[in-house]
């Protein structure tokens, strides 16, 4: 530390806050002045360099790099989508939403959030390039779009709540015929499907890792009764990540104790229905419940009790700056 600090004596130096700002090597060599070659500042120069640079991206946080933030004036459905081509596209959307899927929490594990971010609704457009290897992760430049340009602050604590636990369903833990390893590439830097590649696979097919395809199809039973069936598939996925998925099917949190590491793909077929414990079939759709699904379909269950889960408590929100 001694030596270190003989950086002190160094003229023009003022702190580690004096790398901050360094926009070059020419703005650097100004700050430190004439140096030769062999002398105890030129044998420094590395460590400083270094230094500098930790000093210039410490405390960043991942962010889009260009942001439109406006309120919605013409009113319609509200859509929230995440894209693989780096781009976020939130239309009539109320913050409360926003700030939802930013966390990947159930609407019960927010709280004290005003009620004008359940009621105002904007509309964003962000980007990033080049984009990351999921729509999913597009979720943290959202948190730091939110506290720029909302300025949301909010602190995490634990708190008990009616939630589902995600178990095997099974006692020797043999998971069912829908749930598989990935079997997609997931290295950092894999390519982009198109939006046509995307619709190409949506029939049949699995969408690159990290992605989820939905298809909801209508069906009609011998009587004539007339129902729908939504089919899931999603790839590279933990499952951390597919308990949160579960959570706006099932209406509640849902905590993963599978004790599964790594990825997998999972697909999942079933009959959509109010959210609540009923394991009913749907009256004439032949079609499962998600609950039902998930265990002939994964051997994985969801088991209904009042457990710790992590809540996000507001602690200041305000209306954006809007650009």
């Amino acid at each position: 530390m001694g030596r270190l600090c003989s950086l002190c004596r160094f003229k023009g130096f003022k702190g580690f806050k004096g790398f901050k700002g360094f926009k070059g090597f020419k703005e650097f060599k100004e700050f430190m002045g004439p140096v030769q070659r062999g002398s105890k500042r030129w044998r420094l120069l590395p460590v400083i360099v270094m230094l500098a640079l930790a000093a210039s991206t410490a405390g960043q946080q991942p962010a889009f790099g260009v942001a439109s933030v406006r309120r919605s004036v013409d009113g319609g459905n509200m859509s929230f989508s995440p894209r693989a081509n780096g781009q976020l596209i939130a239309t009539n959307t109320t913050l409360r939403t926003l700030i939802l899927r930013a966390y990947g929490l159930h609407d019960s594990q927010l709280i004290d959030a005003p009620e004008w971010t359940a009621v105002e609704r904007f509309d964003i457009d962000a980007r990033v390039d080049p984009p990351p290897r999921s729509p999913d992760a597009l979720m943290p430049l959202l948190r730091t779009l939110l506290a720029e340009r909302f300025q949301f602050k909010a602190r995490t604590e634990t708190r008990e709540l009616a939630a589902y636990v995600l178990v095997h369903a099974r006692s020797d833990r043999r998971l069912g015929p829908q749930i598989r390893p990935t079997q997609a590439d997931c290295r950092d830097g894999g390519r982009v499907m198109t939006r046509e590649e995307l619709m190409a696979i949506a029939k049949d097919g699995w969408p690159p890792c990290g992605q989820v395809v939905t298809i909801s199809f209508l069906t009609e039973s011998s009587d004539g009764t007339r129902g729908s069936r939504i089919r899931v598939r999603r790839s590279g996925v933990t499952m951390p990540d597919f308990a949160t998925l579960l959570q706006g099917q099932v209406g509640r949190p849902v905590v993963d104790r599978t004790g599964l590491a790594g990825l997998y793909d999972v697909e999942y077929t079933f009959a959509p229905q109010p959210p609540g414990p009923s394991t009913e079939l749907a009256a004439g759709a032949n079609v499962p419940p998600v609950l039902v699904a998930l265990e002939e379909q994964l051997g994985l269950k969801l088991e209904s009790e009042r457990t710790q889960v992590p809540v996000l408590v507001v602690e200041s929100v305000g209306r954006p700056t809007e650009n």
